[in-house]
């Protein structure tokens, strides 16, 4: 069975390089070097199909693809790692509650998690030289607990709608908060070779539908949102709409 799942993984893990390398053609810029793709669809099949361990060894997997591969080098498959592991993580601690106590426990962890980091990455924003520091915190506290969560293990059940749904608003939420830090204040600045603020500066320019320009952060907020309800679909969708849980999780 072991075996089976790591043959699964290594296929998932193929499937993400052919949809990272062709994000120029399927995948939507956004405008500060992120773009919207597929690659991390087969980590959140990993996740619902063979468990915990197996989405965090695609995810590590695709990390190695992309920093042998993309010209973003390693700031792009860190980034790429710290924004897919949160999608695995939040629905991770959601499904694996079994009651409703246990749900709202969890909410209220993921929430209180969120909000700490918020304060301590904008207290570290504050400080003159230490800025670099409000984006990195977030980015290597994030892959340690994909390390956590990747040696714990499991499989998760996300079939019921109402369930999906909670665990997907918290995984976004919480995914787009640690990419917006991380990208103001480490990727984008050390990608472009410019300081902090004249990166939030350049995002000011941006124009976001719906919503027009001059609101730089919520640039970076808004299309990891967009991205994290993408990735979630297309791999909740195949998984348990059409039943790849029922034929291939045994």
């Amino acid at each position: 069975m072991k075996t089976y799942r790591l043959i699964a993984s290594a296929l998932l893990a193929a499937l993400a390089f052919i949809l990272q390398v062709s994000n120029g053609i399927v995948g939507i810029p956004t405008g500060f070097g992120m773009t919207i793709d597929l690659a991390a669809v087969p980590v959140l099949i990993a996740l619902f199909v063979l468990g915990a361990e197996y989405a965090m060894t695609v995810v590590a997997l695709l990390t190695l693809i992309i920093l042998a591969t993309s010209p973003t080098g390693y700031i792009g498959a860190l980034m790429k790692m710290a924004a897919t592991i949160p999608m695995v993580v939040v629905p991770y601690l959601i499904a694996r509650q079994k009651t409703v106590f246990g749900d709202i426990v969890g909410v209220v962890a993921v929430v209180l998690g969120i909000l700490a980091l918020f304060a301590v990455s904008t207290e570290f924003a504050k400080m003159e030289g230490l800025e670099l520091l409000a984006g990195v915190v977030p980015l290597f506290l994030v892959i340690a607990i994909g390390y956590w969560m990747a040696r714990k293990g499991g499989r998760v059940d996300l079939r019921a709608l109402p369930v999906a749904g909670l665990a997907l608003l918290l995984a976004a939420f919480s995914r787009s908060i640690i990419m917006t830090f991380s990208n103001l204040y480490f990727a984008g600045p050390v990608f472009y070779h410019v300081s902090s603020a004249e990166f939030i500066a350049s995002l000011d320019q941006l124009v976001l539908p719906l919503f027009g320009s001059g609101m730089g952060w919520f640039v970076i907020f808004f299309w990891n949102m967009v991205a994290s309800v993408v990735d979630f679909a297309f791999a909740w969708i195949p998984a348990y709409y059409f039943g790849l849980v029922e034929r291939y999780s045994e």
